[in-house]
């Protein structure tokens, strides 16, 4: 049992390497302008055409107004619970210790695959500046929960919780033609986990097509029903630097460190020296033995197993104030689940000459 932790112990350097792709994605999207095809709603897009458009934003909203283009309030705050699950490759490790030239140990710490989940809290403040074009930004929180599971020089699984906090930038381009509506979002996301060093950034995409059915009686409510595409891209090396003191806690029981010198023992020259540093201040920290200023460097490569999947969602506008949106990721390695609540406000008027 004492050797398990100890393993488990181990594992706490390689867990911070698989946060940088816990990004909190907050990818909700902006459906924009709409011309619905009933003919039971013409009076109400009639009556659109005609109006004198008074809001500054979205800039060309009187155009598109005249064109029978009902406009979203150009201003809006999202609140969203964001969950997903994915695997993830880790492809090639370095280490060095104290500053020293790090060396390639993918040949000698193997694993298996890694599952990466994330529950997220953002806040999303939004604006139409064109009548196809969102700007918004990201704000949020929450947790991310990483399932390690290490096949070599032992083999042993382990799970860690820590906090996340993310912002980011993105936007989303929207057409209509007939019936039918295209939105094509893009963000950058910055996820900060308390385990790494610097914030690691991801870039998300999602193309979605869709249609927006308008209630018989009320041409403001409607359900809009949509299919498709999320990718993401996340920055695919990490370096840092951990302390041993940090991450061993307790170490240095007798049998383990045997162990762990005859595992050594059997490395090539380079990564001999770093392991047998490492391993003598793990002996040395057990022994009580202050190791504070020892410190293990990194740097590793690695990818989200499956860049792609497909989305479904679906929205329920109230009305030109409240929608409820929801959407899942489903297939390939990869799950997700959105649900996002949007007030909207129509903002400034011009200034009447």
């Amino acid at each position: 049992m004492s050797f398990l932790l100890s393993q488990k112990r181990i594992l706490l350097i390689v867990i911070p390497f698989t946060f940088c792709y816990l990004s909190l994605i907050a990818d909700s999207f902006a459906q924009g302008a709409q011309k619905i095809f009933n003919p039971v709603h013409d009076a109400y897009f009639d009556s659109i055409k005609q109006m004198d458009y008074p809001f500054i934003f979205p800039i060309l909203g009187k155009g598109a107004a005249k064109r029978g283009y009902d406009l979203p309030y150009a201003y809006g705050v999202s609140g969203i619970y964001f969950t997903q699950r994915q695997e993830i490759l880790i492809e090639r490790t370095l280490i060095g210790f104290n500053g020293s030239e790090k060396v390639d140990v993918s040949n000698f710490i193997k694993f298996g695959p890694t599952i990466a989940t994330t529950n997220a809290y953002t806040v999303r403040p939004d604006i139409w500046v064109l009548p196809f074009l969102n700007l918004y930004g990201i704000f949020g929180g929450g947790t991310t929960q990483t399932d390690v599971n290490l096949i070599s020089p032992v083999g042993f699984e382990t799970s860690q919780r820590f906090s996340v906090s993310s912002f980011g930038l993105g936007a989303t381009l929207t057409g209509a033609f007939g019936p039918i509506w295209v939105a094509w979002d893009n963000n950058y996301n910055f996820a900060d986990v308390e385990v790494v060093v610097e914030p690691v950034p991801a870039f998300n995409s999602s193309l979605r097509i869709g249609h927006a059915i308008s209630y018989f009686n009320h041409p403001q409510r409607s359900l809009s029903v949509w299919a498709g595409v999320f990718y993401q891209n996340i920055q695919n090396d990490t370096k840092g630097s951990i302390a041993v003191s940090e991450i061993f806690p307790g170490f240095g029981e007798g049998k383990v460190i045997e162990f762990l010198d005859e595992w050594a023992d059997g490395l090539p020259p380079a990564q001999k020296i770093i392991a047998k540093q490492i391993i003598r201040k793990l002996e040395e920290a057990g022994q009580g033995i202050d190791a504070s200023n020892s410190f293990i460097d990194y740097t590793l490569d690695k990818k989200v197993a499956a860049p792609f999947n497909i989305i479904l969602g679906a929205q329920y506008q109230f009305n030109k104030h409240w929608m409820l949106r929801t959407e899942f990721g489903v297939f390939g390695k990869r799950s997700q689940f959105l649900l996002n609540l949007n007030w909207r406000f129509p903002g400034f008027k011009h200034t009447k000459k």
